[in-house]
């Protein structure tokens, strides 16, 4: 029974490492093709990984809430709590990004 948890543990992992990969991918692809001047819109790839980022971010705080809802804080295993504040930021960060990157969030708001 041991063994099934620790394989169940990083499975779970697993997913949560890769989960995150792809939209990262696809923004730094668009950075980089948007600092060559490519001519084949690679601000659409910065849009999609943004979107896809805040979609999995969104998908996996229901996972983890309905978790927190049943468990309960104190009964979440650390790695799961860890998770849940991980993908909170991740959606608060992907909203800004998507709001700032579609201009709904006027880009004089991040001069310093």
């Amino acid at each position: 029974m041991q063994q099934k948890n620790w394989r169940h543990f990083w499975w779970e992992l697993g997913i949560n490492v890769i989960l995150p990969a792809l939209p990262l991918f696809l923004i730094i692809d668009g950075f980089i093709g948007m600092a060559e001047n490519d001519p084949f819109h690679p601000d659409v790839f910065v849009l999609f990984g943004v979107l896809l980022m805040g979609i999995l971010s969104l998908g996996m705080l229901i996972w983890f809430g309905i978790r927190l809802h049943r468990l309960g804080w104190r009964r979440l295993p650390n790695y799961e709590r860890a998770l849940f504040i991980f993908y909170a930021l991740w959606f608060i960060l992907g909203l800004v990004a998507w709001l700032a990157f579609s201009e709904v969030i006027p880009p004089t708001w991040f001069i310093w």
